[in-house]
C-alpha cells in the first residue's frame, strides 16, 4: 500500500475508524457418551460428538471459495477449517447479515455475537473437534460501505487492516495466510470486473476487485514470462502509460533478483476511483489498485508491485512489523527504479527525502509488541514506517553495499515466502548474511524520536 495515496481519502470517509492519517473453549452443552436411556439410539461410534455453537478464533482457516451477486449484494463463502482438538470456531462477520450455515448438507448450528476493536460482530460455529479438514458454506447479504470498510457503491472493494469481515466471514489478522477463490456474478454488462480467481496463502485483506468501464492495456512479459498489464479508463490512457513506463523493468527486477513471483502468470495495476484527494495504492496482487489520480506516478506502481514479494508474498506477523510491509517495499520501489531508470530512481529518493523532513521525529515507526495496537488509532499509519524504513535499508546498503543487500532480501524471502516474518527477523538475517550488526542502525532509524538526516550512514 502507498500510504501517501490512500490517507487522505480513507481519513475524509471514515474518521471515526482513522484517527491519525497522513499520506492497510467452553463446550456448551457437549455429549460426551450418549446412552438409550431415553429409548433414542446412541450415535455410531464415529459419528462427530455433536456441540453447541463455541467461541474458538484459534481455529485456522486453510481455504475460502467466495461467490458473489454484485447485484444481488449476496455472497457464499465456502470455508475449509483445520483439524482441531477442540470444538468450535470462529468468524469476523462485520455487518453481514448470515441467512444459513451449512456442513455436509445439513444445517449446522451457530451464534453471533458482539465482535472486539473494529470487528461488529463475529459469527460462532458448532464445528465438532476432528482430526481432518472440516468444510462449511456460508452463505449471507453484505452492504455497501462509503468509505474504505468492506464493497464500495462505485465498484471497488477495499478490506485493509482489518474489515475483511464487511465482505465475507474471515479472520483478519495479518499473518493468518488462506488460499482464496473468487468468482463475481451479476456485473453489468457495460463494465468490467477485474479481480484474481484464485489466491495462493495469502492475508484476507489482499483480496479485492473492482468494476468500471476497464480497458486493458498489455505492457509486456518478464524474462520469467509473467505477462503485466494496466487497466484503466479510455479517458485514463496517458497516465496509465506515463505511470507504467518502467513497470515491466520493475517487475523484471523484482523476480530476477528476489525470486519467483507467488500470486500467478499475470499482473497489474487497476485504476480506481477513491475519490479525490487519493493518491496511492493497495497492494491486492495480482491486480493490484492504484487511485486514479496516482496513475501517473512510477513510485506508486512499483511500490504496489514489491507487495508481491512483501506484504503479500511474506506475511507480516504483528501489525507492530507494519514496517516489513511497506519500509521495505518503499526501499524496493526506489531500488528497482535506480536499477531500471535511474533518472527516475533519483527523482524518488528526492520526493523521498522531501517527505522525511515533514515527518514528525516523534511518529511511530517499529513499536515493540506483536498485536498490542490498533494501527489506525495507535497512529501506525504514518509516513513514518515508509520513509524512515526506506531511508533504514538505503543506509544498510551504503554500509554493506546495495547488491549485497539485494541478495540479503533475496535471502529473507527465500526463507519466509508464503508465511509470515516479523522485522526482527530480518535484523538477524542481514546480520548472518553480512557480518554486519544493524542493531544500533535500526535504533537510530526506526526507534529513536531524533530525525536522521537522508544521507545518515549506519555506524
Amino acid at each position: 500500500m502507498s500510504v501517501r495515496a490512500l490517507s487522505s481519502v480513507v481519513h475524509a470517509a471514515a474518521p471515526a475508524a482513522f484517527h491519525r492519517v497522513v499520506l492497510g473453549v467452553v463446550l456448551g452443552g457437549v455429549v460426551g457418551a450418549v446412552t438409550a436411556c431415553s429409548g433414542e439410539p446412541a450415535p455410531a461410534p464415529d459419528a462427530p460428538v455433536p456441540v453447541e455453537p463455541t467461541a474458538n478464533p484459534a481455529r485456522e482457516i486453510v481455504d475460502t471459495k467466495l461467490a458473489f451477486d454484485v447485484t444481488a449484494l449476496t455472497g457464499t463463502a465456502t470455508i475449509s477449517f483445520a483439524a482441531s482438538e477442540t470444538a468450535g470456531a470462529t468468524l469476523e462477520t462485520g455487518d453481514l447479515a448470515i441467512e444459513r450455515v451449512v456442513m455436509d448438507g445439513a444445517d449446522l448450528a451457530y451464534a453471533s455475537g458482539p465482535g472486539t476493536g473494529m470487528t461488529a460482530s463475529t459469527l460462532d460455529l458448532a464445528l465438532p473437534p476432528s482430526d481432518t479438514p472440516l468444510t462449511v458454506e456460508i452463505a449471507f447479504r453484505y452492504k455497501h460501505h462509503a468509505g474504505f470498510q468492506g464493497a464500495n457503491a462505485t465498484g471497488f472493494t477495499l478490506l485493509w487492516p482489518y474489515h475483511c469481515g464487511n465482505l465475507f466471514p474471515c479472520h483478519s489478522r495479518p499473518d493468518d495466510g488462506l488460499t482464496m477463490s473468487l468468482e463475481l456474478t451479476g456485473v453489468p454488462a457495460d463494465k468490467v470486473a477485474v479481480y484474481p480467481t484464485m489466491l495462493a496463502e495469502a492475508p484476507s485483506y489482499q483480496l479485492a476487485w473492482s468494476i468500471d468501464a476497464y480497458t486493458e492495456t498489455p505492457l509486456g512479459t518478464t524474462t520469467a514470462g509473467t505477462e503485466v498489464a494496466v487497466w484503466h479508463r479510455e479517458s485514463e490512457l496517458a497516465a496509465a502509460q506515463a505511470g507504467t513506463a518502467n513497470l515491466v523493468a520493475v517487475f523484471d527486477w523484482l523476480e530476477e533478483t528476489l525470486g519467483a513471483y507467488r500470486f500467478g502468470s499475470k499482473v497489474g495495476s487497476v485504476s480506481v476511483r477513491w475519490g479525490a484527494g487519493a493518491l496511492g495504492g493497495m497492494e491486492h496482487h495480482p491486480m493490484w489498485h492504484v487511485a486514479s489520480g496516482a496513475l501517473g506516478s512510477e513510485e506508486v506502481h512499483a511500490h504496489e508491485a514489491a507487495h508481491g514479494w512483501f506484504g503479500d508474498g511474506i506475511r507480516i506477523a504483528c501489525w507492530e512489523d507494519f514496517l516489513l510491509s511497506e519500509g521495505t517495499t518503499t526501499y524496493l520501489a526506489g531500488r528497482a527504479l535506480d536499477v531500471v531508470a535511474p533518472a527516475v530512481g533519483q527523482q524518488i529518493w528526492t520526493s523521498y527525502a522531501n517527505e522525511l523532513a515533514v515527518i514528525p521525529a516523534t511518529d511511530p515507526v517499529w513499536p515493540e509488541g506483536c498485536n498490542e495496537i490498533d494501527i489506525i488509532d495507535d497512529g501506525l499509519f504514518t509516513n513514518a514506517p515508509y520513509i524512515r524504513g526506506a531511508f533504514f535499508y538505503r543506509a544498510v546498503a551504503r554500509k554493506v553495499g546495495a547488491d549485497v543487500l539485494d541478495e540479503v532480501l533475496a535471502t529473507f524471502y527465500r526463507a519466509h515466502a508464503g508465511k509470515a516474518a516479523r522485522m526482527s527477523d530480518m535484523l538477524e538475517t542481514i546480520r548472518t548474511e553480512t557480518g554486519y550488526d544493524p542493531t544500533t542502525c535500526a535504533q537510530m532509524w526506526l526507534r529513536s524520536t531524533t530525525k536522521p538526516a537522508p544521507d545518515t550512514a549506519c555506524p
